[in-house]
């Protein structure tokens, strides 16, 4: 592999459409894993991905006729990962799932009792429309039904009339209550019906859901650990491929708090005290995980990590160079750089938190040579 080449374009209108499930910032782009994926393994291996945030991994891996393993220490990464990795094989088996949850929550909504939903959540929904969505994710977790759950969290806020909340943001949970005050739009504070809207999403996962060979739950594993402690084998992986957070440069949970918030994820300050490390203990994290991965990879096999510099507080820093040094020194060389690309992230891409950011990420590809 000596450049991007292979990647190079807009994979908006080819990648699977399974991949706009629900919106992530940071989400890999499709092309790329697509392209290393196919580089670095072959028929059946199997690809770990420790972060993998909207599972873009995890699915390309299948996709390809690979297996995948994935980890996420976030709820809701791991509700749109198992929710793409679950999807059924057929767009009418999947409507079938969704009449059913439509039918539960045409008989149950009534009983959803708001008292016990936290004020700042009761905020973005018309009150029947927040009892049926309340309902719909109780479906979810009777049946355990993954990709109905990252298909309510896909049309849980934005402004526009197919999504179930108030006028908000669609990656970001804020209300535009100044640009569309109730008293002067009326129209767009009005209950919106879950089912109809629902459907739609379903059917739009499958305008090019590219599912030629069906995989079975045998093909993937998802798990929701600190990347410090999996819980797979030893030497059981082909290929890592994951993009490790970056210097506290995103703010995981708060951007996702209301879905992780219907998904049980009460608090999600704790939550984002976890999930972004800050200067003190990210390299003693890191440290950790890298071993970890180690200790996943056969021999001479590949750990490719997708890094960013991060332009903070008038410091930079090379998130890159700081993952290099750490993964030769805790496997005592174990780890070595065989090469380092780099790619332009996109503007919907890029970390905002007290930063001017970065407009390029690098890939490392390092080796396990023993």
């Amino acid at each position: 592999m000596k450049d991007k080449e292979m990647w190079n374009g807009s994979f908006n209108g080819k990648e699977s459409s399974l991949h706009q499930l629900a919106p992530y910032v940071g989400k890999l782009k499709s092309g790329m894993v697509n392209s290393l994926i196919t580089h670095f393994t072959k028929q059946r291996d199997c690809v770990c991905d420790p972060f993998s945030g909207s599972g873009v991994v995890g699915l390309e891996s299948v996709l390809l006729g690979r297996r995948a393993k994935a980890n996420d220490l976030s709820r809701y990464a791991v509700c749109v990962t198992k929710g793409k990795l679950s999807a059924p094989p057929k767009l009418d088996e999947a409507l079938d799932n969704t009449e059913k949850l439509i039918k539960f929550v045409q008989k149950h909504w009534g009983e959803q009792d708001l008292r016990h939903v936290s004020p700042w959540v009761r905020n973005f929904f018309h009150p029947r429309t927040l009892k049926e969505t309340l309902a719909a994710f109780e479906y979810c977790r009777r049946r355990t039904n993954h990709f109905l759950a990252a298909c309510l969290c896909g049309i849980l806020h934005h402004q526009r009339p197919g999504f179930l909340s108030y006028p908000a943001s669609h990656m970001v949970p804020d209300l535009r209550s100044t640009l569309f005050p109730q008293d002067k739009c009326p129209d767009r504070c009005e209950y919106r019906a879950l089912g109809e809207r629902l459907i739609k999403k379903v059917e739009r996962a499958y305008r090019r859901a590219c599912i030629q060979q069906p995989w079975s739950h045998a093909d993937y594993d998802v798990t929701r650990r600190d990347s410090r402690f999996l819980a797979w084998k030893e030497e059981s992986v082909d290929l890592i491929l994951t993009s490790p957070p970056y210097y506290g440069a995103l703010d995981y949970a708060r951007d996702n708090r209301l879905r992780l918030w219907f998904l049980g994820q009460r608090d999600w300050h704790d939550l984002d005290r976890r999930l972004t490390a800050d200067d003190v203990v990210y390299e003693q994290r890191m440290r950790k995980c890298l071993k970890e991965m180690y200790r996943l990879l056969k021999p001479r096999k590949h750990c490719v990590l997708i890094v960013g510099e991060v332009q903070r507080n008038g410091k930079t820093r090379d998130t890159g160079t700081v993952l290099v040094s750490i993964a030769s020194a805790v496997t005592q060389n174990g780890f070595e750089l065989e090469c380092t690309l780099e790619d332009e992230i996109p503007d919907i891409r890029r970390s905002r938190r007290g930063t001017k950011t970065t407009k390029t990420e690098k890939i490392l590809v390092l080796t396990k040579t023993r």
